[in-house]
């Protein structure tokens, strides 16, 4: 079971904040894949209950995409990316990948612990690319485990892991080609403050790459010629050459053992396309382990080997052939080679180091499939635009914090105004609206705006003068000030054709001018007529609410009638406005009653109630159940207020979920009073 406060900070709350504090717009399952252009970010949909692993990635890679938009240069991004190749993109994606994501912890604090949290559970699912692939992977990954690992412990364990195919592809080289590689990183990488900089380091980086590969081919054709190999400093090297190409001013210290090839003066004896063990036959320490590991599985697992799949690494020279070598690089390359394939490599793919793009996405095909033993009986939340500007309060100029004149509100599209139909309506309620909002500001006034309790110290309570006989000191009154609870309260109108009758088919094909009077009211008039006293009652008392229509004609699953922010009058208008977009052929009421919760969670309401005005007959009962349900776990009370004769509530009896019945409007008022009593106050 999630508790309140897991749901009330779940995904869909921790986006509202973000777009709230960012700008930045979610459009959640539109796109099969997510994807951002720079000021909206596009996520599968997910079910509305997560795992708390599942939710940390989920808010891991929601700061990373904003951390993305806000401190990388995406159009600088793409430019190199097609002047420099595969290669050069995936690198300067990981050195991007490190500067954003410690950019974005300075800036969120708390985005920190998610980025490090994630990478801790995606090393334990295995679900990142280890460098096994091929060289060009494994030079990229090293660089972001490496750089990340000097001040985030959760990345020495996949650094690790990289490292061994590190070695694995480079073979005797390795050492040397990460001695260099670790000290561009370090000395270079805390100079990059942007995604332009990080550029110019992924170059920097290629350009050590050509540089070992040219010493590493000159130093081979010194000891073909029989020339003894020198140092950088043009000086005879005392260890038979391994030091050359580390350019650190130790190579004379190292042991023939530590440099990976040749330890002896027979160097000269090997021919050039003999691999790099020594010439007694036994196996180079550090290239013959990794080369007895090259028949085997990857370390790490298969799921490593999803982001570097057998397709990933095209264009390399160690690849498609066996792993034979047992001292220069994989399968007995030569550096050259080897560094050749890094730069001309393809197929790297598009996901990154640590994709939790890919692992949500993976989430959200698994729950659609009902193969995620996580996720049982549990289906994915609807399709919703999260804007994080539609939730407002008034402010002291008018009520831009509302819909106004906006075409859509969060996703959703605005009702229509029909000031001429509203005032028909209210002209039918007679006194109906002033008698309920008397009656709930009677409630209101009879609470005690104060609590008294006895105490040692106060005003003499002469009611508390017998304790004294007692021997208690306690004789005194204070009084303390009541904090009343606020709460918000939303409103779900169906406007399905199951609620119309020919008069209302007809008004809505505007054939007939007003509201008709003197018929016996249908459910669809019945509910506007429900929705404007909710209207007027709840705005004679000062109670936040917001209404929603869901299954209008135009095809659209909503409709905006009234936001948080909206006045009175624009929203008894846009009440005028519901018949003539009534008609809708379906009724997504699981739909409806999930984005009206998910807006009304928003609200920083203490109590929140959610009403909805139906015939009761929802298109998919399970899914009206699971919203239903979703809702309650985050501290909403949801209502259904059944209107009609004939009218479907077996389902809402087995769910167990709280509702009402009204034949008519004129039944509506106690089902207010009731709540209204038991919420408001």
């Amino acid at each position: 079971m999630h508790s309140a406060q897991a749901l009330t900070d779940g995904w869909i709350s921790f986006l509202r904040v973000q777009a709230s504090n960012t700008g930045i717009k979610f459009i959640i399952g539109e796109n099969e894949s997510p994807a951002t252009d720079g000021e909206t970010v596009w996520m599968p949909s997910l079910p509305v209950n997560l795992t708390m692993k599942d939710l940390i990635l989920f808010k891991s890679d929601g700061f990373h995409e904003i951390g993305h938009i806000r401190h990388s240069d995406l159009p600088y991004f793409k430019a190199f990316a097609t002047k420099h190749g595969d290669f050069g993109r995936f690198l300067l994606n990981a050195l991007d990948d490190v500067f954003m994501e410690k950019k974005q912890s300075r800036v969120t604090r708390e985005a920190e612990g998610y980025f490090r949290q994630s990478t801790e559970i995606m090393f334990e699912r295995k679900q990142f690319r280890d460098g096994s692939a091929s060289p060009a992977e494994a030079v990229a990954c090293y660089t972001l485990c490496y750089l990340f690992s000097r001040t985030w412990s959760e990345y020495a364990p996949p650094l690790a892991m990289v490292q061994t195919n590190f070695d694995k592809h480079f073979g005797e080289h390795a050492e040397n080609v990460r001695t260099n590689l670790n000290q561009i990183l370090e000395s270079e990488f805390p100079s990059v403050q942007s995604t332009p900089h990080a550029g110019a380091l992924a170059l920097r980086i290629i350009a050590m790459l050509k540089a070992l590969s040219d010493e590493d081919e000159k130093k081979k054709e010194e000891e073909k010629n029989g020339q003894p190999p020198k140092d950088q400093s043009g000086e005879q090297s005392q260890n038979g050459g391994s030091g050359d190409g580390q350019g650190s001013g130790k190579s004379d210290e190292k042991k023939p053992e530590q440099s990976g090839g040749n330890s002896d003066d027979k160097s000269d004896e090997k021919k050039p396309g003999q691999s790099g063990g020594d010439s007694d036959g036994k196996q180079n320490e550090k290239g013959g382990q990794g080369d007895q590991q090259g028949n085997s599985q990857p370390q790490g697992g298969d799921k490593p080997g999803e982001g570097s799949k057998a397709g990933e690494g095209k264009g390399n020279a160690a690849d498609g052939k066996q792993d034979g070598g047992q001292g220069a690089g994989a399968n007995g390359a030569s550096l050259k080679e080897i560094v050749e394939g890094i730069i001309n490599a393809t197929g790297l793919g598009e996901r990154e180091i640590f994709d939790k793009r890919a692992v949500i996405k993976g989430i959200s095909d698994s729950v659609a499939a009902k193969k995620n033993p996580d996720y049982k009986g549990q289906t994915l939340a609807p399709k919703c635009v999260i804007d994080g500007k539609a939730i407002g309060k008034p402010s002291e100029k008018g009520f831009s914090g509302g819909a106004g004149n906006r075409e859509v509100v969060d996703g959703i599209a605005v009702c229509p105004q029909d000031a001429t139909e509203a005032r028909v309506i209210e002209g039918k309620l007679n006194r109906k609206v002033q008698v309920l909002a008397t009656r709930l500001q009677a409630y209101l006034m009879n609470q005690e705006e104060a609590e008294m309790f006895s105490t040692h110290r106060g005003d003499l309570g002469q009611n508390h003068l017998y304790r004294l006989g007692m021997g208690d000191t306690r004789i005194f009154c204070q009084k303390e000030e009541v904090e009343r609870p606020t709460a918000a309260v939303s409103i779900v109108l169906d406007l399905s054709s199951s609620t119309q009758d020919e008069v209302d088919k007809a008004f809505a094909r505007n054939e007939n001018p007003q509201f008709v009077g003197g018929l016996p009211s249908s459910i669809a008039r019945s509910i506007v007529q429900a929705a404007l006293i909710f209207e007027k009652v709840l705005d004679q008392i000062g109670t936040p609410r917001e209404i929603l229509g869901f299954a209008p004609k135009k095809g659209e699953l909503m409709t905006m009638v009234r936001s948080f922010g909206d006045n009175h009058q624009t929203a008894v208008k846009r009440i005028g406005g519901l018949r003539r977009i009534a008609g809708g052929g379906h009724t997504p009421i699981g739909e409806a009653v999930f984005h009206a919760g998910r807006r009304l969670m928003g609200h920083d309401a203490q109590k929140k109630v959610q009403f909805v005005l139906t015939d009761g007959m929802p298109g998919n009962v399970e899914k009206a159940v699971e919203m239903t349900r979703f809702c309650e776990s985050a501290g909403i009370r949801v209502v259904f207020l059944v209107i009609g004769e004939r009218v479907r509530t077996d389902w809402l009896t087995e769910a167990k979920i709280p509702f009402a019945c009204a034949k008519t409007a004129d039944d509506v008022g106690p089902v207010l009073i009731a709540e209204a009593k038991r919420l408001l106050m």
